[in-house]
């Protein structure tokens, strides 16, 4: 749902000469490699899952990664009616702060998956 919002902010901006489209087609590339992770993890978890043990105190750990990710998304998400208002305003630069905000919250999901996957299969570094 993301990404079809942001196609259709990429449609309305497109009609603007005064905005780039390049800052916003590399958040939607973001989006689209976080999309590739989160995908192929699912397959790789089935793999080796059965031999990982979770503690308590881990879980409360991955329940904290899981909320930064749905937080991240949702701010997301949340960006998308503002950065919609300004493309067909044509106002540069609050589409560029918009873009600026949205590879934030991007990231921000994609650093807690990062960390969520390290935490369970015990390959980053201890905290």
């Amino acid at each position: 749902m993301l990404r079809t919002d942001l196609e259709g902010v990429r449609e309305t901006a497109a009609q603007s000469p005064k905005i780039s489209l390049s800052a916003l087609g590399n958040a939607m590339f973001d989006l689209q490699g976080i999309e590739a992770r989160v995908r192929h993890a699912e397959q790789g978890y089935s793999g080796f899952s059965p031999a990982i043990r979770i503690e308590e105190d881990s879980l409360d750990r991955l329940y904290e990664y899981d909320y930064a990710m749905i937080e991240g998304l949702d701010r997301a998400a949340g960006n998308v009616p503002a950065l919609r208002a300004a493309a067909e305003a044509a106002d540069k630069a609050a589409f560029d702060k918009g873009v600026q905000q949205l590879r934030a919250d991007l990231r921000a999901f994609d650093d807690a998956f990062k960390r969520r996957i390290e935490a369970i299969t015990g390959t980053g570094a201890k905290r």
